[in-house]
């Protein structure tokens, strides 16, 4: 794996350990949305593909597969939100829409605002 590779494994590593493992039994019960924890990966630079000039890494699938693998391993639910959100998104970063329309989609992804507190 690449240095960012490496860096986006440990970041999500950190990330799954830190917020998700001591909160996944009782998600797991309630059903609740994770929404702290989506925020915390909004802030963080787990959103792999969103390109560079919306604030993301832009990276590719790889570097979002390592993201996952890793949120995977704490809770399976966690990172199949995750996943959902990210891969729902991907397609936005490259499709016709006009550059303010994405500016603004993508640039709430990775902020505050994008998910709510409840």
């Amino acid at each position: 794996m690449s240095e960012e590779q490496i860096m986006i494994r440990d970041l999500a590593r950190q990330i799954a350990e830190e917020k998700i493992v001591p909160v996944r039994a009782e998600l797991d019960e309630t059903g609740e949305f994770p929404w702290d924890i989506m925020k915390v990966l909004a802030q963080s630079d787990s959103w792999t593909f969103i390109p560079e000039e919306y604030g993301g890494l832009g990276k590719g699938c790889l570097e979002l597969c390592v993201a996952i693998e890793e949120l995977s391993r704490a809770c399976l639910g966690v990172s199949t939100t995750y996943a959902a959100n990210a891969l729902g998104t991907y397609p936005y970063c490259f499709s016709a829409a006009t550059t303010r329309r994405k500016n603004t989609f993508l640039t709430l992804q990775l902020g505050s605002d994008s998910w709510p507190s409840d």
